[in-house]
């Protein structure tokens, strides 16, 4: 298996963030190798391959407004890179404000894909119209 670049992980975590700022589900998945097996969760099954992932994304689509991520390259390693991730969304029904902070370890294929991706978050929800009330 040939290294991962640092510049290799650092696009495909752009293109991560654009689909998810975007709210487009096609342009997540297609960052997945046909196989790839995602975990939300440590404790969860995998989702395995691009329809499943791409329903996931779909669906979360539908939810979330006003999307914004960021994120920090902590170490790229053979085809493995390890990062930080930030994001922060609305969510559409309730108006609340969610901000994640997360830990992804993506293992890469010969094509650039990912093939294993891992994530671990916390999330700190805000209701801006409990703000409001109390302002």
């Amino acid at each position: 298996m040939k290294p991962l670049p640092l510049n290799a992980f650092n696009h495909w975590l752009d293109m991560y963030g654009l689909a998810s700022n975007e709210n487009n589900a096609k342009a997540s998945s297609e960052l997945f190798a046909l196989d790839a097996r995602y975990y939300e969760s440590p404790f969860d099954e995998p989702m395995i391959g691009h329809q499943a992932i791409y329903q996931y994304w779909s669906k979360g689509a539908q939810r979330f407004k006003d999307n914004g991520s960021s994120y920090e390259i902590f170490s790229v390693s053979k085809n493995l890179g390890i990062a930080r991730w930030r994001s922060q969304f609305t969510i559409i029904d309730t108006g609340k404000r969610v901000a994640l902070d997360c830990l992804f370890v993506v293992e890469f294929n010969e094509d650039g894909l990912c093939s294993v991706f891992r994530e671990w978050w916390h999330s700190q929800v805000s209701d801006p119209m409990q703000n409001e009330q109390t302002s």
